[in-house]
């Protein structure tokens, strides 16, 4: 038997990747995924007041902090929430709302600097520990994700490659359907189905094998999102109106092949498991906002899953 942890849709969030540090010890796995979505999507500037502080707009206000413990706070709980704290003065600040493409840049130099530096404290704390880490990105992850990824040589990433777990051969794919945010990997479903197609023809063992894709098959209630109106600029009746969005491509994949095991994220909201098939299905969700980390502990035995249990932490 190998036992797996599984979570994803991290967003950014410190507290949430520390404790993902800790799940494979909590839960006795010896193999700990954190997919899709790992990168936070924004940067908070904290300027400078020119006398050793700094104002911010943050949480539905203006905060002024001026202490070097009142600063690390701020900044810890910006991180926290899945956001990047920047330092800088007020010329800067006006330069880069002026500037898209500098704001561009400094977000992806400050989301990779995190990335790393998340990297390097998991093979502090995991390496002697033993533990076999992996790392897949989503849709919402811009590319230099993947370089960043590549330069870790104890954290593995796997994308669009299949990889071993144990006896089991894992396909991994952050790509998903086309989303209202135009994010950095969506396609349309005939273009996802061929990525899919061309990842399971090389697996040797249908039966016994893994689909780490991080969109959800459409329809199976692991999908479900609140509803926009038009052009995506809000949720209608304040998010009560539920409807699937996951991909159509995913699920005629899963009902051909079969694999043994599929695991997703995407929609946060979705948390659960199905069966398509003789295929269980898990969506761990995701609840990153409330600086909790859900995820999934998955025993496997060969050709079967021997048990499943979702976790909140």
């Amino acid at each position: 038997m190998i036992r797996l942890f599984f979570c994803t849709d991290v967003h950014g969030s410190e507290v949430c990747f520390r404790k993902f540090l800790s799940a494979g010890k909590v839960y006795e796995a010896s193999v700990v995924i954190l997919g899709g979505d790992c990168t936070g999507k924004m940067i908070i500037p904290l300027v400078s007041d020119g006398n050793g502080g700094y104002h911010c707009s943050w949480s539905g206000g203006e905060v002024d902090v001026s202490t070097a413990e009142e600063i690390e706070e701020l900044e810890r709980q910006i991180q926290n929430n899945g956001l990047y704290p920047a330092r800088m003065d007020q010329a800067e600040r006006d330069r880069l709302q002026n500037d898209p493409d500098a704001l561009s840049s400094l977000f992806s130099q400050v989301m990779e600097e995190t990335l790393r530096r998340w990297l390097a404290l998991a093979e502090e704390r995991l390496k002697p520990m033993g533990l076999r880490v992996i790392f897949t990105p989503g849709n919402d992850d811009e590319w230099g994700v993947d370089e960043v990824l590549k330069e870790s040589s104890f954290v593995e990433s796997p994308e669009g490659h299949i990889t071993r777990v144990g006896d089991h051969e894992m396909l991994s794919l952050a790509w998903s359907n086309h989303t209202p945010w135009d994010t950095p990997r969506e396609c349309s479903e005939e273009e996802l189905a061929e990525k899919i197609r061309v990842l399971a023809e090389q697996i040797e063992d249908m039966e016994n094998a893994i689909f780490n894709i991080h969109v959800p098959p459409y329809g199976t209630g692991l999908d479900n999102a609140p509803e926009l109106d038009e052009g995506a600029s809000r949720m209608k009746r304040g998010g009560s109106v539920m409807k699937p969005v996951g991909s159509t491509a995913v699920r005629d994949a899963i009902l051909e092949y079969q694999p043994l095991l599929t695991l997703h994220g995407h929609i946060h909201e979705s948390r659960g498991v199905q069966r398509l098939g003789k295929t269980v299905v898990i969506n761990p969700g995701s609840a990153y906002s409330d600086w909790t980390l859900q995820g999934v502990i998955v025993d496997l035995e060969d050709h079967k899953v021997a048990r499943f249990v979702p976790t909140t932490g």
